[in-house]
């Protein structure tokens, strides 16, 4: 009896010592990832002279939340100011990710339910486009884009949304194969085609893997600067200011101003993100269920 107490509190020792060294690792992983945010909110309160001259990790003399008015008037690409490159990420990013998702949805569905000639042929296709490097691939897509005049255009970035990426496909034709096929073919006996079979019995099924990739695009794709950059300078986006801005710093800009402006661009990436917060780990609980 004694021995097996004994037993009891080696143990109850042993998992309180985890349990504290697990928690000193949480709190130092949760304040480098806190950390820099609360830095650059108090830099971003700071006069431009307070903070080159001044010790960049003291608290702001003077709390200027004008210079989040001051960011609005004066972040600009051109022509485009402020609202206008944040509308020209909105509008963009979200056309580009629905029709993206839906597209990938529905090539995945195809190869992994139905057979058809040269499904082996696009399954392998896809697969190695995973393997050649995007730079590799840039010189002739620029040289298309311009052959057929998208470039320059917000169609050229849309347009290239509706490539299937390979890990996508990867997963989401993983999940329709573990999806049972009894459910199709009640349908087709009822007479429902392929593409209701898919519309209402299928897709609603993959909802939350295709909004765990809809969040991961729209972060990817609202921090992404190179893709607007490059093929369509004259629709700058939001991310593509913040880099021209942060370019010119050295002559003629402002830190502060610059992190007012990166600090409000994540807001709506984290507003969706907390809307959506929900599916999104419930996706993940069920693709590792799934796995």
């Amino acid at each position: 009896m004694e021995k097996s107490e004994s037993i009891h509190a080696v143990k109850g020792k042993s998992e309180k010592i985890v349990f504290a060294v697990f928690f000193v690792l949480f709190a130092f992983y949760a304040i480098s990832l806190l950390y820099p945010m609360v830095w650059m909110f108090l830099s971003s309160l700071k006069g431009r002279l307070e903070y080159e001259k001044g010790n960049p990790f003291s608290m702001p003399e003077k709390w200027l939340f004008s210079n989040y008015i001051k960011c609005f008037q004066t972040l600009k690409v051109g022509d485009t100011g402020y609202f206008g490159m944040i509308w020209n990420s909105v509008w963009i990013n979200g056309l580009s990710i629905a029709e993206g998702v839906f597209v990938s949805a529905a090539v995945c569905y195809v190869v992994a339910k139905i057979r058809f000639p040269g499904r082996k042929i696009v399954y392998s296709v896809i697969i190695i486009q995973m393997i050649l490097p995007i730079s590799g691939s840039m010189a002739p897509a620029l040289l298309l884009s311009k052959t057929l005049g998208i470039y320059d255009t917000p169609f050229q970035v849309i347009i290239s949304a509706l490539a299937v990426g390979g890990s996508k496909f990867l997963i989401l034709q993983a999940f329709f194969k573990g999806i049972p096929w009894e459910y199709a073919e009640a349908a087709y006996i009822d007479g429902a085609s392929h593409w209701q079979v898919f519309i209402k019995i299928m897709f609603p099924q993959a909802l939350a893997p295709m909004m765990t990739f809809a969040i991961t695009d729209l972060i990817a794709g609202w921090n992404d600067y190179m893709v607007a950059l490059i093929w369509m300078p004259s629709f700058p986006t939001l991310a593509t200011g913040l880099y021209k801005y942060e370019s010119a710093m050295i002559r003629l800009s402002s830190y502060p101003i610059y992190f007012c402006g990166v600090l409000i661009s994540a807001i709506p990436v984290l507003v969706v993100f907390a809307c959506f917060q929900d599916t999104f780990m419930s996706s993940l609980s069920m693709g590792g269920l799934k796995g």
